[in-house]
């Protein structure tokens, strides 16, 4: 960047008091060496039960609570809204990331609406069952964002306040909005970077439900896709009633009778309706931009 930028470090906390002092004062030291117009650290802490506040005072944290536990993405939310300076920093308290790595984030800010710290190793897979379940996420938003996406939910990301205010048109307030703003940026072609961080064990125990949360993203992903292609998710849904009407077809010469010939006129239609609402639901999203614009 041209310009020495400033920048808000948001860390979301919930019950973090293992771990949150130790990230704000290594951000701390990582933040004086940059070549910064400003900086702050603001802690959110989310309705925590134990001393994650004093904690992160105690480290020269500026910290915002919420009076009851709101969730992941309400925090990030509240630390957007809170944030003094035109970069948000977002980064985990428990110590996962380090923090030299996240405020390194700045050196590829140039010409990007967001820099996402893609996450490395053994333990971004994690067991069998999780490095499933991650690996059927990243397959579906290469799917979404119609490219190879080496992380969408990781938990440091350097986002331009500004695009945030401006291209977050589907919000959630749990583990979903990492993966949310990726998708939601990229779909509507803001220019969002992956560069490689560590991944370390974190301190405390994890708030993370993997199968609840997974599907939870899921469930988002399938709202952005709707909202910004719902043609490309049409004609993949009529692809299968599609296929099954040419199967139901080929058997017809095979003494298929008149079952068959019902069975894949019915599937056609089915095709066809998925199509048709598709283009629908496209339509309307265009007028709409040239409405807006």
């Amino acid at each position: 960047m041209s310009e020495r930028p400033s920048v808000s470090v948001v860390l979301p906390a919930f019950n973090e008091e293992g771990g949150v002092g130790d990230v704000a004062r290594g951000l701390a030291a990582a933040l004086k060496t940059a070549d910064l117009a400003a900086w702050e650290i603001l802690v959110v802490d989310d309705g925590s039960t134990d001393k994650t506040a004093s904690a992160a005072e105690a480290a020269g944290a500026r910290v915002v609570r919420h009076p009851v536990n709101m969730g992941y993405g309400r925090s990030l939310l509240t630390g957007a809204e809170a944030a003094k300076h035109e970069w948000l920093l977002f980064l985990d308290a428990d110590g996962s990331y380090r923090p030299d790595e996240a405020v390194g984030l700045l050196a590829h800010a140039a010409g990007c609406d967001m820099v996402v710290g893609a996450r490395q190793g053994s333990l971004f897979w994690g067991s069998p069952g999780k490095a499933v379940l991650r690996f059927i996420q990243l397959k579906l938003s290469a799917f979404v964002a119609g490219m190879t996406i080496p992380d969408t939910n990781s938990g440091v990301r350097l986002v331009r306040k500004a695009a945030l205010e401006a291209h977050l048109p589907v919000r959630c307030y749990g583990y979903s909005l990492s993966t949310t703003m990726t998708l939601s940026f990229i779909q509507q072609s803001l220019f969002v970077k992956f560069v490689p961080v560590s991944y370390d064990p974190r301190k405390g125990s994890s708030k993370v439900k993997m199968l609840r949360d997974t599907l939870r993203t899921l469930q988002l992903m399938l709202q952005i896709i709707l909202y910004f292609n719902p043609l490309k998710f049409a004609v993949v849904l009529a692809s299968l009633p599609a296929a099954a009407s040419a199967l139901f077809f080929l058997w017809l010469p095979a003494g298929g009778g008149g079952a068959a010939l019902i069975a894949a006129v019915l599937c056609a239609l089915a095709a066809l309706s998925c199509f048709l609402a598709g283009c629908v639901l496209d339509a309307q999203r265009l007028h709409a931009l040239d409405r807006r614009h």
